[in-house]
């Protein structure tokens, strides 16, 4: 046999082996992608029957002044640049402090640190809601056995605090996969070099700032761009933190959410989460390009 029967008879297994695959694809994927943009155009309601179709008109009552769309999405943005902010530098530290320690002590705090990165957000939601319950919660029991002032309007509409309370949650959650992300480019590098380093008299801040912030730039980018998506997405602890009357807290995704199943008008919904989409992707090809730059 020679090697083109060959190589036809090895294609013709691979697409017979790939087939499933490709078919979970169109059914999961590709279809439902392209039946939602459909929905975007018409008048789909709750139920989607009697469809009606109206072109752009859902695009378009997007920017007029009923729309609630680009006020929430400002929310979401001021929420994912903060949150991505501290979750890397955190995730940094703490996947340094990891590096630093050695044996089993390492493998316990590995542990330890990301236990709350697998715990469902319902759980974690209920958790911090009692943590910043007003007079009988966590921070506010301490505040009163140092003798301060108890908070009491942690979560309360209107409150300087519902931004922070939410990024301290957020990050509480999700800064343990930034943190293993972190760890796992800090042991590629090779250790030779942090030896001579140490030889040359360098200490830890000129390592770290020297040798290991600019190896780890690329697992920044990645981490960076992780919680920007992760963060535009987020609509979950937004729901289960605050009640329906809290108006600030709008954040995009739970705006889409709403307009879909409280108010029940899925073409104004998938249009919204069309557009959501296309500035995630914008935005994270930008990212992606000054990142690469940098490097």
């Amino acid at each position: 046999m020679n090697s083109k029967a060959l190589y036809q008879k090895n294609n013709r297994w691979g697409w017979i082996l790939s087939t499933p695959t490709i078919l979970g694809i169109l059914i999961f994927t590709v279809f439902p992608v392209i039946y939602s943009l459909y929905l975007s155009l018409t008048d789909c309601g709750y139920v989607p029957q009697n469809l009606n179709f109206v072109g752009l008109e859902n695009y378009k009552w997007i920017f007029t002044d009923e729309s609630l769309f680009f006020s929430s999405l400002g929310t979401s943005f001021l929420f994912t640049v903060l949150s991505t902010a501290v979750q890397t530098v955190l995730g940094f530290l703490m996947a340094y402090m990891l590096f630093s320690l050695k044996g089993k002590l390492q493998g316990f705090y590995r542990i330890i640190l990301y236990l709350p990165n697998i715990l469902p957000t319902a759980a974690v939601a209920v958790m911090w809601v009692n943590f910043f319950e007003p007079n009988y919660g966590l921070f506010d029991m301490l505040f009163k056995a140092f003798g301060w002032e108890p908070v009491q309007t942690w979560l309360t509409e209107g409150s300087k605090l519902q931004l922070i309370c939410v990024i301290v949650v957020n990050t509480w959650k999700h800064v343990g996969m930034t943190m293993l992300i972190y760890f796992v480019a800090m042991n590629g590098i090779n250790k030779e070099i942090l030896e001579s380093a140490q030889i040359d008299g360098a200490n830890r801040i000129k390592t770290v700032i020297g040798i290991i912030l600019p190896v780890t730039w690329y697992t920044t980018g990645i981490n960076v761009l992780l919680s920007l998506i992760g963060g535009l997405k987020s609509y979950d602890l937004f729901m289960l933190l605050f009640d329906k009357t809290t108006v600030s807290m709008n954040v995009v995704g739970l705006y889409i959410f709403n307009t879909a199943f409280t108010d029940q008008n899925y073409g104004r919904a998938t249009a919204m989460a069309f557009l959501l989409a296309l500035i995630t992707g914008i935005m994270t090809v930008v990212v992606n390009k000054v990142m690469k730059e940098r490097n």
